[in-house]
């Protein structure tokens, strides 16, 4: 429908009226006023009778004809009505009431505003009909300039003001699509941020992690509810500095963290945090958490906040404490009766005839199987002696080297393997000789075990910079990628370890790494799978550089 209406319903076409033919009829009742003050027989003539009840036919017109269900331009018959009304009543009234003529703007600017090209003809059109018509009505044509000016003028300066109407209108109309395009997009924008919101929330409330993120300005700006639990459980909440609370513990469960070290005030400074363990809550129902945190920043480099993540680890660390313990139980229950054996076996071997070669080849076998069980609860004991601390003496690094070889020698002899040494005569190293003769024969022990029979390991030592470095290479199946990954988890065994049956817990790698890290230094794997295996640990050869690395 014409003049604003963006709607085609009975509410649109009574705006309609309200705005346009209802101004119209007032003013003609407010004439119609005017003209029975000025002579009441004005009333009684047939212009003036005709043009009230065309004012009335189109006023009645505009309110009940269901105008939204016909084509826009079917209204403009209610203001060609209006038009006529005015032309009536101006051939009547023009020398006692000129003010009629001011009642056809009405019309003419709902025709110049309210449709398109076509109304702005008819409104002149319709102008030049009101100012000729009272010559039709008096039967004579205008007779001195003065009366063509007063026909021409009218319809002249209607057509200025509908020309200026009408680009108004369609101005006002491109900037009325405008806005509503606009505004259909923010709405379309806004649904859509609150349909990401929501989805945002629905996961965050769905995995099974603590996330909270914090805008640039270090305030919370959304938090699952694992995260709000997990905070109340640490004795603060996620919305109130300092975002600390007082039962936040280390790893040893009793020492408190203070506030400025715990998870969320060093995310706020701007620290990486990975994988942090804390405990958190009482004494008596303490939960273990993991957490992580990262800044997020826009594709410019703009900060947008800081993202914190924690997970609950509690029966996780509570598995391992169980397992601890039972290592700890059974490697100590398992050692006492097996020295047991062993000195019992050394008192049978001295009470045991020395001519008796069949008996004493048994109790070396027994012997033997009983050095190697205590091998392995000792592997149990050394595994579950996770922190190593080094005894920091000065050694030999060729002594150490020698020391490894002769420890795994009698391994060597039986799978008929040469352990081949490369190095300098003398290469000093600041560390605990036990633990790296421990480490190396290990290296040497597994290089022996998973290697090919009947050939070389080579053990190479040196000098690179400031660090000693020890590699064992053997010749065999090697290790695969994905088993280079687990190698030094304990109790791991590789599924060629596993299909060969040979023996071991799978905990000796994982008390390397263990012997290295105390040391300072590192330890990596090449590996070419079905052709070698070099395992390479390295050390800093000065205490100096222990504190350096």
């Amino acid at each position: 429908m014409p003049l604003f209406e963006m709607e085609a319903s009975p509410k649109g076409r009574l705006r309609v009226f309200g705005r346009t033919q209802l101004p119209f009829a007032l003013g003609a009742v407010l004439i119609a006023v005017v003209a029975a003050l000025v002579d009441l027989s004005l009333l009684e003539r047939w212009p003036m009778i005709t043009g009230f009840a065309l004012t009335a036919v189109a006023t009645c017109a505009a309110v009940a004809v269901p105008w939204e269900r016909l084509h826009p331009s079917a209204m403009i018959s209610i203001a060609v009505l209006d038009l006529v009304t005015v032309a009536l009543l101006r051939a009547e009234l023009a020398p006692s009431v000129p003010a009629v003529t001011i009642l056809s703007f009405f019309p003419l600017l709902w025709l110049a505003y309210g449709f398109r090209w076509y109304g702005m003809a008819v409104a002149v059109i319709g102008a030049a009909f009101i100012t000729s018509f009272q010559f039709v009505y008096i039967s004579r044509w205008p007779s001195s300039p003065v009366e063509w000016a007063n026909v021409v003028t009218f319809p002249v300066l209607i057509l200025g003001v509908a020309v200026i109407v009408y680009i108004a209108a369609n101005q006002l109309r491109r900037n009325s699509r405008r806005l509503a395009d606009a505004a259909r997009a923010q709405a379309e924008s806004l649904r859509d941020a609150k349909d990401a919101e929501a989805i945002a929330l629905g996961i965050l409330n769905t995995v099974t992690a603590g996330v909270a993120f914090y805008d640039a300005d270090g305030r919370l700006n959304v938090a699952n509810t694992i995260a709000r639990r997990m905070t109340e459980i640490a004795g603060f909440r996620l919305d109130t500095p300092p975002y600390s609370g007082e039962n936040a513990f280390t790893a040893d469960r009793i020492t408190r963290i203070p506030d400025d070290e715990q998870i969320i005030p060093r995310a706020l400074r701007g620290e990486t945090i990975e994988d942090h363990l804390e405990w958190i809550g009482p004494p008596d129902s303490q939960v273990a958490i993991i957490a992580s945190s990262g800044r997020v920043h826009r594709e410019d480099g703009v900060l947008l906040g800081t993202v914190v993540v924690a997970y609950d680890v509690t029966e996780l660390a509570d598995a391992i404490e169980v397992r601890e313990q039972f290592l700890r139980t059974v490697s100590h229950e398992l050692r006492n009766p097996i020295t047991s054996i062993t000195g019992f076996l050394d008192l049978i071997d001295d009470a045991v005839d020395p001519a008796d070669t069949k008996v004493h080849g048994y109790i070396d076998i027994v012997t033997r199987k009983t050095n190697d069980l205590l091998d392995r609860v000792r592997d149990l004991l050394a595994a579950n002696d996770g922190a190593k601390s080094p005894n920091w003496t000065n050694n030999d690094t060729a002594s150490l080297v020698g020391e490894a070889v002769e420890r795994a020698r009698s391994l060597a002899d039986r799978n008929d393997v040469i352990v081949q040494v490369t190095g300098p005569d003398s290469l000093p190293v600041f560390a605990d000789g036990e633990q790296l003769t421990i480490a190396i024969t290990e290296l040497l022990t597994n290089a022996i075990k998973f290697g090919d029979e009947s050939a070389v390991v080579a053990i190479r030592y040196g000098l690179v910079g400031h660090r000693v470095t020890i590699a064992v290479t053997n010749p065999g199946h090697g290790i695969t990628p994905a088993e280079q990954r687990r190698v030094f988890d304990r109790f791991y065994r590789a599924p060629f370890a596993r299909a060969q049956a040979i023996q071991g817990f799978g905990l000796g790698l994982t008390n390397v790494r263990a012997i290295v890290a105390a040391h300072g230094g590192h330890i990596h794997i090449d590996s070419v799978h079905g052709a070698h295996t070099t395992f390479t640990l390295d050390v800093p050869q000065h205490p100096y550089t222990v504190s350096q690395d």
